[in-house]
């Protein structure tokens, strides 16, 4: 009975983690937000042919990182998955497959903050009162 309600509780963590993944990567969160900021920069935003070389480059750097840190997020899950089901318990193993993914997660979002910033830092000061207009909003923060 134990046993049961252990694989029950680690089958739904493992999918709590996917479907906060899925809903982030498919459904919007992330993928709207960083179109949106897109939209704004190469659209919105005049940008001189060397800000806009400076932002590509930002862009493609950011675009590594980000890969290689849903990678790690992947792999993580992976030996959560794995670890949930060998041990049924909240043993070791688990909790540091955990951390790892947390860990990669955040990862995540301090290089998508620091992307944000270097990309800030390239515009001229009208362009980042646009951009910081439009940050305010994603972050639902009045500006």
């Amino acid at each position: 009975m134990v046993r049961t309600g252990l694989v029950a509780t680690a089958l739904g963590l493992i999918g709590g983690f996917l479907g906060v993944w899925l809903g982030l990567t498919f459904l919007g969160g992330g993928a709207a937000d960083e179109a949106s900021f897109h939209n704004l920069v190469h659209e919105d935003l005049v940008l001189s042919q060397q800000q806009e070389v400076a932002i590509a480059m930002l862009e493609r750097e950011f675009s590594v990182q980000r890969s290689n840190d849903e990678a790690r997020m992947s792999s993580a899950r992976q030996a959560l998955a794995v670890a949930l089901l060998r041990d049924q318990a909240l043993s070791e193993d688990v909790t540091r497959a955990a951390a790892n993914i947390h860990r990669a997660m955040g990862d995540l979002q301090l290089e998508t903050l620091s992307h944000i910033l270097a990309m800030r830092a390239e515009l001229d000061p009208d362009q980042r009162v646009e951009f910081d207009r439009h940050l305010a909003r994603a972050l639902d923060v009045e500006s």
